[in-house]
């Protein structure tokens, strides 16, 4: 348990989902957090903005999921890199 608190796939995945949850109260009733924590839906800008008006719901799915996605893989990337500086600062010794 105390692992699963200190990883930054934990931290990143929580804040994903207090996003997701804050898109889905209609707190963020222009998608601006959701567009500007989630940096793959800013160069998609384009192709989402067409498709949220044929596709609607889908599209949103899409959305919430492609967030959390790139969240828990920032976090996955962050712990594995520090995972590999403590391995390597352990050999040094």
């Amino acid at each position: 348990m105390k692992k699963l608190l200190t990883s930054f796939r934990f931290w990143f995945s929580l804040i994903s989902v207090m996003i997701i949850i804050q898109n889905l109260l209609g707190w963020d009733d222009k998608n601006l957090l959701l567009y500007f924590t989630t940096p793959l839906l800013l160069f998609l800008n384009e192709w989402t903005t067409f498709r949220l008006n044929v596709f609607g719901e889908y599209v949103v799915l899409a959305f919430y999921i492609c967030n959390f996605l790139t969240w828990f893989s920032f976090g996955y990337v962050f712990d594995k890199l520090i995972n590999t500086i403590a391995i390597r600062m352990r050999r040094k010794d």
